[in-house]
């Protein structure tokens, strides 16, 4: 019964600690810890909650993203500020919907130099351009629908591997609005 106390009074002591370091700033005012954001409603999607670890500005780790009602709807991987790693999406009613790794291409903050010629003066100079964050899907992904049924599809570097369920899918797949323009596009100039 006492090591069951003590178990608890820790377990108090440490949620009791990382609720008063959350949201912290460092002195260069960088975001590291505990983190804890809100993200409201914007054109017509709904708000949700972030809860995972900043290192230097960085997502990293795992984060988690609650609907407005905390039902758990995403875990993510993250590695300097890029999903890189496992995630898990999740339905309403808490059943999974999608599970599969994320590959990062490219890593936030890095630095690439170009030239660039002004068109006016066709002086060159060289700029400095910085990188967002990429990802892709990499590997296996299972796929589920709410009643538990279950596609796989393989992806390597986010390019889609064939395959029977993939094939059975694009035949299914309901064409979005730019790809029937681009069809009918080719079709007039057939013609």
């Amino acid at each position: 019964m006492k090591k069951i106390m003590l178990l608890i009074a820790v377990s108090c002591f440490a949620l009791f600690a990382q609720a008063q370091t959350t949201n912290q700033r460092d002195a260069k005012k960088r975001k590291q810890g505990p983190w804890v954001e809100q993200v409201e409603p914007l054109r017509g999607e709904p708000g949700y909650s972030w809860e995972g670890v900043y290192k230097t500005d960085r997502k990293e780790g795992i984060w988690r993203k609650y609907n407005v009602t905390g039902d758990l709807i995403a875990e993510e991987t993250f590695h300097n500020g890029v999903l890189d790693g496992p995630c898990k999406y999740f339905y309403d009613n808490g059943k999974l919907s999608a599970a599969g790794n994320m590959l990062a291409m490219d890593i936030e903050g890095e630095i690439d130099t170009v030239l660039v010629i002004d068109p006016v003066t066709q002086e060159e100079s060289r700029v400095e351009v910085v990188r967002k964050g990429n990802s892709v899907r990499h590997g296996e992904w299972r796929l589920y629908d709410e009643d538990g049924a279950m596609i796989k599809e393989t992806y390597s570097r986010g390019e889609i591997v064939t395959g029977a369920a993939d094939n059975q899918r694009k035949a299914n797949a309901t064409p979005l609005p730019h790809e029937l323009q681009q069809a009918a596009d080719k079709k007039r100039k057939k013609n």
